[in-house]
This record gives C-alpha cells, structure tokens and sequence, in this order.
C-alpha cells in the first residue's frame, strides 16, 4: 500500500467517525445552540436544541425553545417559548405559544398566552393580547384583541369584532352581529350593531 492511498483511507475514516460521533450525539440528546431543521415527538427532539432557524415538524406533541421559521404541527400540539414566522397544521395540528407570536398561524386550535402580532387563522383562537386579527370559529381573548372575525368573538378589550355573537368588557370600535354586548356601552346589549368610542 502506499503512502498516498493510506493518508487517504486514514482520512476516509477519520470523516466517517467525525460523521458517525455527530450523528450519535445529535440522536442521543446533547444540545445544539441552534438548529436549521427540528422533528419533534413527545419528549424528543432532534436534534436536541431549543432554537431554530428553519423549519420544524411536530408529530403528536413537540415543546422547544424558540422557532423562527416554519413550524409544522402534524396531527400534533407543537408547543413553543417564542415564534415568528408561518405555522401551519396538518391534519388538526394545533399551536401553543407561551410568550410571544409574531407572523401567521393556521392551524385548527392557536393557543397564544403572551403577545401577538400578525394573523392566526383557526377553528378555536385561544389568545391574550392580539395586535392583528383572529379569524375563526371562536375567537376568545383574554386582553386585548384588535380585531375578531367569527361565529362567536369574546375580548376584555376590542377595537373590532364582527360574528353572530360578540362580547366585549370594553369596546373601542365596533361589533357587527345578531347579537352584540359592550359592558362600557351606553346601550350594552344591541342588535346588528354596537359602537363605542373614547374621545
């Protein structure tokens, strides 16, 4: 054998173990500071970081850090700290985000308890404060929302709502509905329309 031929099957392996080490590491959970792609199952992530940037597919249940990117709930509850960017569900995927949301999430249930910016589209929206719209089925949000597109819409405080039921502790703005409640109206309940503005 000569010298060249064994420096290059000496390299040959020194890269297939490089290859093989990474590979076992990444499958036996030590974490990355980012990642460009992530699958999540319960209680697994691969690879094992808490940050990416990229895309990401959940199935049945991922939790993880931090998304920026796509994020892909399939058939799955894709549980987030922070997200920016589009998250989409497949197959009933639902999205839990803990702190704050900016961009747009389709998905069958959005479940957002922080701050929100951008467009969740669903049949339930579960959120806090929304600085954009919910369009859905349901539309429930515990602080403010700026606008709500639905069948049936609730916000402590709301700038716009149009469904068949609309409620609100304190509207800025308008509701349009069969039926319409402002606690800070002049005429709580209304029929078809109710507005209410601060001067």
């Amino acid at each position: 054998m000569t010298l060249s031929r064994l420096l290059l099957t000496r390299s040959a392996l020194t890269l297939c173990s490089a290859l093989t080490l990474c590979s076992a590491l990444t499958l036996c959970g030590v974490a990355q500071a980012s990642t460009p792609v992530q699958v999540s199952l319960p209680g697994v992530n691969l690879p094992a970081s808490h940050q990416v940037e990229g895309a990401r597919a959940s199935l049945l249940y991922g939790r993880t850090g931090q998304v920026k990117g796509i994020d892909l709930p399939i058939f799955a509850l894709s549980d987030v700290d922070q997200f920016s960017g589009l998250q989409l569900g497949i197959f009933l995927g639902a999205g839990r985000v803990r702190h704050q949301f900016g961009g747009v999430a389709i998905n069958a249930i959005n479940w957002h308890e922080g701050q929100d910016t951008g467009v969740n589209l669903g049949l339930v929206n579960l959120t806090n404060n929304v600085q954009g719209l919910n369009w859905g089925a349901v539309n429930i949000a515990k602080g403010n929302a700026l606008a709500n597109v639905g069948f049936v819409n609730y916000a402590e405080r709301t700038t716009f709502q149009i469904g068949f039921i609309n409620a609100t502790k304190h509207l800025d703005g308008l509701q349009i509905g069969l039926a319409n409640y402002a606690a800070n109206g002049v005429f709580p309940i209304l029929p078809l329309v109710n507005f209410q503005k601060s001067f």
